[in-house]
Formats: C-alpha cells, structure tokens, sequence
C-alpha cells in the first residue's frame, strides 16, 4: 500500500468507529475486547490518534509523547474520536513518510511506520466497534492483507520473542494476493513471503484471515488444514498484549 492509501483509509475506519459509537451504546460490551466497553474502545482509539500525532515530532532517540487529552463525557464521544481521526490524517498528509521520530521498533524510526500502523490499529478497532453493535463490516482485502504483514513483520522482527515449540504456519489469502510462511524456531519467529508448505495452513478471505490471526474470529472462520493446535497456540502465544 502506498503512503496515501493508509491516509484515506484512516479516514475511512476512524469515521466508521465513531459512527458505530453514535449507534451503540456506550456501557455495550466489546465481545473482541471483553474487559473494554465501547466508552473504553472509543477513549483508547481517540487517545491513540492524539498519542501518535504527538509522536511524529519527537526524535527517533528521544522519548514517547507523554501528553494525555482527557475523553469528553459520552455524548461527544464520537465526535472527539472522529476529529482525533482527522487531525491524525491531516497531519500525516502534510508530512514526509521519510521524516525520522519516534517509534516503538528498533527497525524503523520513521512517520510512514506511523501511518501503517495506526491505519491498522484503527481498522482493527472499528471493526470492534461495529462488533459490538448489529454487525461489522470487513477489512478492505488489500488492507487486511497488509496488517497480516505488517503483524507477522512486526513478530518476525523481534528475534528474542521465541515460540515455546518448532514448526511453521503458512496463510494464504485468496481474495488479494498475499502469502506467508512462519517458521517457528529456538531463536525466534522468522517470516518469509512464499508459497510453501507448512505444518498448518490458514487459507481464506485477506479480511478473515486476518481477524482470525488476530483472536477477532474463532479458528473456524478460515480454512485450517493440518495442525490446527499448532496455529492456536502460536496466535495466542504471539498477540501483542
């Protein structure tokens, strides 16, 4: 995906989470996230937006943005997090990808880091959000299929994170092109993008797919063949929380 293409669809998935937030309820349950209520989802993505904005313009050695803005009461709750939205957008559109800041990976002190990853952030949460309503809406395939490897990517970059066991996981998305192979060893998790044949394969929609790896959807959203405990295991052991 390109720079702009994460800008319009940050736009897109922070306006889709206020709406959801206009529609439900905000003591309704997040079943995705279900220690969150929506008030806890909406305050954590509109303090996600302000927290990277923040971020741009610290220096790749210095430290992360410390400044909290306090959430409104519930009724501007969605208003607050979709102009958190916009203003994140507006700003990253009127800065270099290239810019160097600070970042949470060694591998990439720079703005574009942001815009991947807060865009990814963001559709994950919208499609909270709206979970918690009537129904969601999936990932874009090709955005999905971006933060299946911008997460694997992420993984497979923190070498000492080891997986308790050997193995390998292939995923293969059949809506847009995307295909991965996790190899799971003593000294880490190392990723490549091929088709090749793994323990386990998960094959389905980029959107399912990705929901799946993310503990969003049940195992069985997707095409799981061979060792299917391997890859509940590994996706439990691998979540960033």
């Amino acid at each position: 995906m390109e720079y702009g293409d994460y800008i319009s669809a940050l736009r897109w998935n922070g306006g889709a989470a206020a709406q959801a937030a206009r529609e439900t309820p905000m003591e309704t349950r997040v079943p995705s996230c279900p220690e969150w209520n929506v008030r806890d989802l909406a305050h954590h993505l509109g303090s996600h937006h302000r927290w990277v904005a923040g971020n741009l313009d610290q220096p790749p050695d210095g430290n992360a943005f410390k400044q909290r803005e306090e959430p409104p009461g519930d009724e501007a709750i969605p208003d607050w997090l979709e102009a958190g939205a916009e203003m994140l957008a507006t700003k990253l559109a009127a800065t270099d990808p290239a810019k160097p800041c600070w970042t949470w990976v060694p591998f990439d002190r720079s703005v574009g880091f942001w815009a991947r990853r807060t865009t990814q952030e963001t559709a994950m949460h919208r499609w909270d959000a709206q979970n918690a309503g009537v129904a969601a809406d999936a990932v874009e395939p090709e955005l999905a299929a971006d933060g299946i490897d911008e997460y694997l990517g992420i993984l497979g970059a923190f070498r000492g994170r080891r997986f308790p066991e050997a193995g390998s996981i292939h995923l293969h998305t059949i809506d847009t092109p995307g295909e991965w192979l996790v190899r799971l060893g003593p000294d880490g998790i190392h990723l490549t993008r091929e088709h090749a044949k793994g323990d386990v394969a998960v094959r389905g929609p980029a959107s399912d797919v990705l929901l799946v790896l993310m503990g969003r959807k049940t195992m069985d959203a997707a095409d799981v063949f061979g060792d299917a405990p391997l890859f509940e295991r590994f996706r439990k052991h691998a979540s960033f929380g």
